[in-house]
């Protein structure tokens, strides 16, 4: 089964493979790109991994057709290592590439090197596999560093209280942002703050861990089915970190 839209989380990657028998395999591509960027079929060597190592690949957006290239970059557009680790803008160049927009709308659309920005925040590894971890604008800057909504996102999802999970970020008086986990619980469940940060302990990294979970009872999706996190914002802008109230009172 072939997913595009945004990313499955493990959870249901795994429900698919040990219930039903069902293979998922990422896609991923923009009307920019014709529409197909990146699949995520294995490579031979990924292939020969036991179910569990080929996971790790499964949750990523794969590799791009023959005559397209990826590259990262950051603000400054320095082109960032394939290390699998390293976030940096998703940047792609070729033959069915969007050269520029309808009359010029925009202007030049490509950097010097013919690539195209996405608007995608993510990372590439050493088999050339591509991730995505955010949208450019919904990435979350702490202390300066990058925080991966979706990657936080989608291991809460692993959690059986969950129907779904949302992560954005909050203003901070000291780390200009940090992330907060909203929940949207099962019919029927109650949950706690506690259990869920434990349910992300260890599997992020600890200064990833949000500075709050807040329970809601709807979390909007738009026309395609993604987190509508514009709407979130919204929703959410007279909301103050118990973190930031803290350091304010400090």
């Amino acid at each position: 089964m072939v997913i595009g839209g945004s990313a499955v989380p493990e959870a249901i990657v795994r429900g698919f493979r040990d219930e039903y028998g069902v293979s998922v395999t990422h896609a991923w591509g923009m009307t920019e790109t014709s529409p197909l960027g990146t699949l995520a079929n294995p490579t031979r060597a990924i292939a020969m991994m036991s179910d569990e190592e080929q996971l790790r690949f499964t949750l990523k957006q794969g590799r791009p057709p023959v005559g397209v290239e990826l590259k990262l970059v950051d603000d400054a557009g320095k082109v960032l290592p394939h290390d699998g680790t390293t976030f940096g803008r998703l940047m792609v160049r070729g033959p069915f590439v969007v050269g520029e927009y309808f009359k010029g709308d925009g202007g030049a659309i490509l950097d010097d090197e013919g690539y195209f920005d996405t608007g995608d925040v993510a990372t590439i590894d050493e088999f050339g596999f591509m991730q995505i971890t955010d949208r450019a604008k919904d990435v979350i800057k702490s202390g300066g560093e990058w925080i991966s909504s979706i990657e936080i996102e989608n291991i809460a999802m692993g959690h059986p209280k969950a129907a779904l999970c949302a992560v954005i970020g909050a203003a901070h008086p000291k780390w200009d942002e940090r992330p907060v986990l909203l929940v949207k619980l099962k019919e029927g469940e109650t949950g706690s703050k506690e259990e869920f940060l434990a349910h992300l302990e260890g599997k992020i990294a600890k200064w990833w861990t949000p500075d709050d979970v807040v329970f809601v009872d709807d979390i909007p999706l738009g026309a395609t089915g993604k987190i509508d996190k514009k709407l979130i914002r919204q929703r959410m802008s007279d909301y103050v970190l118990p973190t930031a109230k803290e350091k304010a009172t400090a």
